[in-house]
């Protein structure tokens, strides 16, 4: 009696170790299903956030694209000698009446107006009319921060020529430093609108003194408007909504008129509030909780794979903000920070500048067609890049302009060389996809820095004009900014010697 008693005594009973083992196991399974689920859920909000956070950035960039879109739009009107003909020198209504009904016919502007000095409204067009008129412009005061920015561009670019004045070229010119654009409200709709003044494109006629005649074209922000911006972006149920302030972590772009008061927000459904990884996690949790290690490694190799995607996307995105989507070469953002970057060396590390124009590329396009100007210009950087090897960067900074920043010397006679190889590598014919070839040709200004300038603007400004002289003096050479530096100041100042210099 006594042994029997005193073994039950000493070890507990069977039953009461096996609840004990079941209640342990539950606590770990319960512990470990918690932790799970906390990782589910801060997974799933930086998933979130971070998705949330590119998509605010491709709306951004799209917007910013819409902007230059309208830009380009309306230099066929504003950038233009028979424009400054037939509207300033003398009001035409016709030539008036067909050019403002084309933008709204072909760009589906809402209002278009042609604004003179004093602001007075010449002209305005909406829908399928135009009026011809004159009223003041304080009757609509939307417009007025605009048009006066517009003023304010036009008097910093204008430049005095024989006869009157001109505007300075637009090339190497970013929209912003010729046009402004931005939110506005008008008849209580708000509105994306620009403003630019109507200058020379050829220079066959001169610009009086005084205030420039401003063109302003709107596309109020509606149906139409956000079809067009989501063809780029396929959100779920993009909308404005005016007079709302969006929080900072929603999806959601806030934007202010061009006097910087609140205007409203654009706002979609994140495609991440629809993508949570719940429906992944909690049947992993229910069903394989036993299986602690399996359980963790799925989690695991989830969160892995989300973060590597997410850092592949953003790996993508910041190589496309860097790079031409055409050629593959940098872009004018890249130029641009690499610039600043080697400016801050001087002269410590002088550099060169070679602004590159192609020579005959237009009648490629208009002979061959757009799909052959691709392949050019494919190979134009593909050559140029080959020559200049890890001796520079070659950018693309639009269309058919190059430039190279080049640090490997900053002699004039081997960059004389080095042009002369770049120009003849360009001038070999190009084949093209129906058999047939492209020949084309380069121009090229020069500029040494520290010796010409310790700034971007400066630089490329001197770059800007060295290209000018080249293809101005003959096409397919190259001038240096130095040379030619004297001549521009003659002709600046109306001398006649216009040939005391000579370009490399």
């Amino acid at each position: 009696m006594d042994r029997r008693y005193n073994d039950r005594e000493g070890s507990p009973p069977r039953q009461h170790i096996s609840k004990l083992a079941f209640l342990l196991a539950g606590i770990l399974i319960a512990v470990t299903s918690a932790s799970l689920l906390f990782v589910g859920y801060v997974a799933s909000q930086a998933s979130d956030r971070q998705a949330i956070a590119n998509e605010k950035r491709l709306f951004q960039h799209t917007l910013e694209n819409q902007k230059n879109q309208m830009i380009r739009e309306q230099l066929k009107v504003s950038h233009s000698d028979q424009s400054v003909r037939h509207i300033i020198q003398t009001f035409d209504y016709d030539f008036v009446r067909d050019q403002i009904r084309g933008l709204w016919k072909d760009y589906s502007y809402n209002k278009v107006l042609i604004i003179a000095s004093g602001n007075q409204v010449l002209a305005e067009s909406f829908e399928d009319y135009t009026h011809i008129i004159n009223r003041p412009l304080h009757e609509t005061p939307g417009y007025l921060p605009l048009v006066d920015k517009a003023r304010a561009l036009f008097m910093s670019n204008r430049v005095r020529i024989p006869g009157g004045y001109s505007h300075r070229s637009l090339q190497g010119l970013k929209p912003l430093q010729y046009a402004a654009i931005g939110f506005i409200v008008i008849d209580d709709k708000p509105a994306l609108a620009t403003a630019m003044p109507i200058v020379p494109d050829q220079d066959t006629v001169t610009l009086p003194a005084g205030q420039p005649v401003i063109l302003v074209a709107a596309k109020f922000i509606n149906d139409d408007m956000l079809a067009g911006l989501n063809t780029q972006l396929s959100f779920t149920d993009l909308t404005f909504l005016r007079d709302v302030i969006a929080a900072p972590d929603s999806p959601a772009h806030f934007v202010r008129d061009a006097n910087g008061n609140p205007l409203g927000s654009f706002s979609w459904e994140s495609r991440a509030l629809g993508s949570s990884i719940w429906p992944t996690v909690i049947p992993i949790v229910l069903t394989l909780s036993l299986l602690l290690a399996v359980l963790a490694f799925g989690i695991a190799w989830r969160i892995g794979r989300l973060t590597k995607s997410l850092q592949a996307s953003e790996r993508q995105n910041r190589h496309l903000a860097l790079h031409d989507t055409l050629s593959g070469l940098a872009n004018r953002l890249q130029f641009n920070r690499v610039l600043k970057s080697a400016t801050a060396n001087l002269p410590a590390s002088p550099f060169a500048i070679i602004h590159c124009d192609l020579d005959k590329f237009k009648s490629v396009n208009d002979t061959h067609g757009h799909a052959a100007g691709d392949t050019v210009i494919k190979a134009v950087a593909q050559r140029m890049t080959e020559i200049v090897g890890k001796g520079g960067l070659v950018a693309r900074l639009g269309g058919d302009e190059f430039v190279i920043l080049y640090r490997a010397f900053t002699d004039h006679g081997r960059l004389t060389l080095l042009s002369g190889q770049l120009m003849g590598a360009v001038e070999v014919p190009i084949p093209l996809e129906n058999g047939e070839t492209a020949e084309i040709g380069l121009s090229i200004g020069i500029v040494t820095a520290p010796e010409c300038g310790s700034t971007p603007e400066g630089l490329m400004a001197a770059a800007d004009d060295a290209l000018y002289y080249s293809k101005e003096n003959g096409r397919g050479q190259a001038a240096f900014a130095g040379n030619i530096k004297r001549l521009f100041a003659m002709s600046l100042s109306g001398s006649d010697d216009d040939h005391s210099s000579d370009a490399a």
